[in-house]
C-alpha cells in the first residue's frame, strides 16, 4: 500500500492516510535484520518482519501505535522546495497536533523525530521521485512497550566493520498516554486531519474518502512550474 502510494500519479491531490498494523516489525531499507530485531522472540510469537522502502531505523507496531502517512506532488510546495525542510514542515504539523493534548514542552530533532520530556513518542521517515514527495511516521500513543522492547534488540551490539547498513539509534520512549491518560488514537487522529487542514489552508476544499485513504484537492496551492 505504501508504495503504491509513493508510486501514483497524484495530479492535483495529496494523500493523507492515517492507519493502524496488528504486532510486527519494520526495518529500514537499509538494514540487516539479524541486527535489529529478536529474531527468536519474533518467530516465536508470530511476528512479522517487513522491509520498507524508505530509510531510517527500525520500529515495531501494534494496534496503540499509530503510522501517518503522507504523499503528495513535488509541485505543491509546503515553505520549500528543499525537501528536507518539507519534511521538517510536515513534522511541525505533527507536532501541533501532539500539542493539543500534552502540556509538556515537545522537541524535534534533526532527523524530525518527536520527544516529549527526553522521551521519543515518533519517529519519521522520506522518499523523494521524480515526481512525488513521500513522509511517513510512528506515533506512540498505548503502545505495548515491553512488547517492542522484546521484539527488537534494544541493547546496539553492532560487529565494528558495519559501515554498509544503517544502525537504528535507540531513544527512551514513551507513550503519548503517559502524558495526559485521556488521550485516544481517535482524539489524535482528528487533530492530525484538522492541523493539516489549518496548515495548508484546505477549509472549503474538496475531500473523498477511498479504501481508508483521504485525498484533498486543493489546486490553489500547486506551484505554476
Amino acid at each position: 500500500m505504501e508504495r503504491s502510494i509513493f508510486e501514483c500519479d497524484l495530479g492535483l491531490n495529496f494523500i493523507l492516510r492515517l492507519w493502524r498494523n496488528t504486532p510486527c516489525v519494520v526495518i529500514g531499507r537499509f538494514q540487516k535484520e539479524e541486527l535489529e530485531v529478536n529474531l527468536e522472540y519474533a518467530r516465536e510469537k508470530n511476528i512479522p518482519i517487513i522491509r520498507r522502502f524508505t530509510g531510517g531505523g527500525t520500529v515495531y507496531h501494534d494496534d496503540g501505535n499509530l503510522n501517518i502517512t503522507f504523499c503528495k506532488s513535488k509541485n505543491l510546495i509546503l515553505g520549500s522546495n528543499y525537501f528536507a525542510k518539507e519534511a521538517a514542515f510536515v513534522t511541525g504539523i505533527m507536532a501541533k497536533a501532539i500539542g493539543r493534548y500534552v502540556k509538556e514542552p515537545i522537541q524535534i530533532d534533526s532527523r524530525n523525530s518527536i520527544f516529549i520530556g527526553g522521551r521519543k513518542v515518533s519517529g519519521s521517515g522520506v522518499a523523494i521521485s521524480k515526481s512525488n514527495f513521500f513522509w511517513h511516521a510512528t506515533l506512540l500513543i498505548n503502545s505495548d512497550l515491553d512488547e517492542l522492547k522484546k521484539a527488537l534488540k534494544w541493547e546496539e551490539s553492532y560487529p565494528e566493520k558495519s559501515a554498509s547498513f544503517l544502525k537504528s539509534i535507540r531513544s527512551q520512549i514513551a507513550n503519548l498516554k503517559e502524558f495526559n491518560k485521556n488521550i485516544s488514537i481517535e482524539l489524535i487522529e482528528q487533530a492530525i486531519i484538522n492541523e493539516f487542514e489549518f496548515a495548508l489552508d484546505l477549509k472549503g476544499e474538496y475531500l473523498e474518502e477511498l479504501n481508508g485513504l483521504t485525498f484533498r484537492v486543493s489546486p490553489s496551492l500547486l506551484s505554476e512550474a
